[in-house]
């Protein structure tokens, strides 16, 4: 992994290369790089369980039209 910090005058990013790929990801203006990539993986994870949950929710009502 690979880790590198672009700063611009409009925002500034966290540029992470792994073998998986490449990802940018905008910091929060005032935090330390580390505690704003736990932020904001703390937010991606959040929204991944609602999707989750938004998911199961769609299987479950394609299951119930099935089976009515």
């Amino acid at each position: 992994m690979k880790v590198t910090t672009l700063v611009g005058a409009a925002a500034a990013y966290a540029c992470i290369t792994t073998d998986d790929g490449v990802y940018d990801v905008r910091l929060d203006p005032g935090r330390s790089v580390p505690k704003s990539l736990r932020g904001t993986a703390a937010e991606l994870r959040e929204k991944a369980a609602r999707l989750l949950r938004q998911a199961e929710t769609y299987k479950k009502a394609a299951t119930h039209l099935e089976n009515a």
